[in-house]
């Protein structure tokens, strides 16, 4: 009956350790914030302007973790100034995670899907002719960056992405099915809980 009882034991024990070590990172939920600088495509006949994104996320492995953000810019036309562009979007972005023990800066590599939406003003053709556009559509991310090590309150990100918007509506450049936009960034992980 001991020998029952200690085997019991023991293969518990290591049963328990083997759950333990499978979660050896940190897989609380955290929230993203960050602001930057978003290069526009010539082709979009806008102004580079600044972005903001506000988002929620989570390591699922040591060495990934997903988030979803949500953006917002607001560039004015070269050519007109009056005339307002802005874009939001939402995104889901997977990030590998490059993390070596003793280091405090970790580089990443992020690839992400989400939606954009455009709202576009442009001067009426005639006097019935609608004045603004509102269209949405899917854009792709990739990117490379750099954060710093979890620790119990904050991190910080700095990110350099590439991000293809496939808006083939624009009233401004008819011609283009697409765009590339460079965004750069930082910003802030604030782990929950």
């Amino acid at each position: 009956m001991n020998k029952k009882i200690l085997t019991a034991a023991l293969l518990g024990g290591l049963a328990f350790a083997q759950a333990a070590s499978a979660q050896e990172f940190d897989d609380r939920w955290y929230l993203t914030g960050s602001a930057g600088f978003n290069f526009q495509d010539n082709d979009r006949l806008t102004n580079d302007a600044p972005f903001v994104t506000l988002g929620l996320g989570k390591f699922i492995s040591p060495n990934w973790s997903l988030d979803g953000e949500l953006n917002y810019q607001n560039p004015n036309f070269d050519a007109n100034q009056d005339q307002n562009w802005s874009q939001y979007g939402v995104s889901f972005d997977l990030r590998r995670h490059f993390i070596k023990e003793g280091r405090g800066w970790n580089p990443y590599i992020v690839g992400g899907l989400g939606y954009q939406k455009s709202e576009e003003e442009y001067p009426a053709l005639n006097t019935n002719g609608p004045r603004e556009r509102k269209d949405g559509n899917l854009a792709a991310k990739l990117g490379v960056g750099l954060q710093t090590t979890f620790d119990k309150r904050v991190a910080v990100r700095a990110e350099v992405a590439y991000r293809a918007d496939f808006d083939d509506q624009s009233i401004a450049a008819r011609d283009e099915s697409w765009f590339g936009d460079v965004l750069a960034s930082v910003g802030v992980v604030i782990p929950l809980g």
